[in-house]
């Protein structure tokens, strides 16, 4: 199931206990004990990653209330994700498009 949740009162950080998370996310994926992941943006914690520093200055300057931001938002959040899925051992692989013939 993949659902979007907004809220203005994101949990406190599990790594640092702060109060600076930008977003979170749960994938589709569990880790190694069966888990679900739960991807975790923090200002603190991440800003030296290069994809998740990149979204980190894209929402702390305004990116994500512009709407003619939204392409380079949503590569930014696919860059995130990618980073922090390989942080749990998984990695992108390219599947070619279905063939609409």
């Amino acid at each position: 199931m993949r659902e979007i949740v907004r809220s203005q009162d994101l949990p406190t950080c599990s790594r640092c206990g702060g109060d600076r998370l930008l977003t979170t996310a749960r994938m589709p994926m569990k880790d190694a004990s069966g888990a679900p992941i739960e991807l975790e943006l923090c200002e603190g914690c991440d800003a030296d990653k290069p994809a998740a520093a990149a979204l980190i200055g894209f929402f702390t300057e305004g990116g994500g209330h512009d709407v003619s931001r939204s392409t380079e938002g949503a590569r930014l959040l696919m860059e995130w994700t990618k980073e922090g899925m390989a942080d749990h051992g998984w990695s992108w692989v390219e599947r070619p498009s279905p063939s609409l013939n």
